[in-house]
């Protein structure tokens, strides 16, 4: 029962529910009912889910662009020296490449959001946090959950909405770097 009362706190409180997130609406209500640690609450997932987000997106949008010139590259005669001989892709194609490589860091990054957004929606009262660091209870889960801030009892929720995310994240990424190439092209002087 005590490892139960560790996961969900607010159980000691008698009330058996979580506090209504309707009394914390503005920054003085969430200082003085949750104390000054719900302001960063969520960093150690955030900065996961965005270094993970940037490092598969950017190596593998490099990885894509670095085929696309090689494979442009193929039939030349003599073999380019350098990229700018190759010439510039298609805007098309590099967007598309965008959008593809925004997909597969969405879906590396998923987890992390979802924990994220999972301990931003929690209300946990101040003196729940108190008691915490008096009693000393250690963080449940494993190490790599502990580190990235992933609560154990959210492990079956991790993966729901990865294809929605991956279908934003892709589609976004399709239309920032299609919308830059028509203006670089477009609004540019020749």
């Amino acid at each position: 029962m005590i490892d139960g009362l560790k996961e969900y706190p607010w159980m000691m409180t008698g009330s058996g529910r979580a506090p209504s997130v309707i009394e914390v609406r503005r920054p003085l209500q969430i200082f003085s009912f949750e104390g000054i640690g719900a302001f960063w609450r969520g960093w150690r997932s955030g900065i996961a889910r965005d270094s993970t987000f940037g490092g598969i997106f950017f190596s593998s949008w490099q990885f894509l662009h670095r085929a696309m010139l090689e494979w442009k590259a193929v039939g030349m005669t003599p073999p380019p020296r350098s990229d700018d001989e190759i010439g510039p892709l298609s805007p098309l194609a590099v967007s598309l490449a965008a959008g593809f490589s925004g997909s597969i860091a969405a879906a590396a990054s998923h987890p992390f959001d979802t924990a994220k957004s999972r301990s931003e929606c929690t209300v946990l009262p101040k003196y729940v946090s108190m008691e915490r660091k008096l009693l000393k209870w250690p963080r449940p889960g494993k190490r790599f959950e502990r580190f990235t801030g992933i609560h154990p009892a959210d492990r079956n929720i991790l993966f729901r909405g990865v294809w929605l995310r991956m279908a934003r994240s892709g589609i976004a990424s399709f239309v920032v770097v299609g919308s830059y190439y028509w203006a670089v092209g477009h609004l540019l002087p020749k």
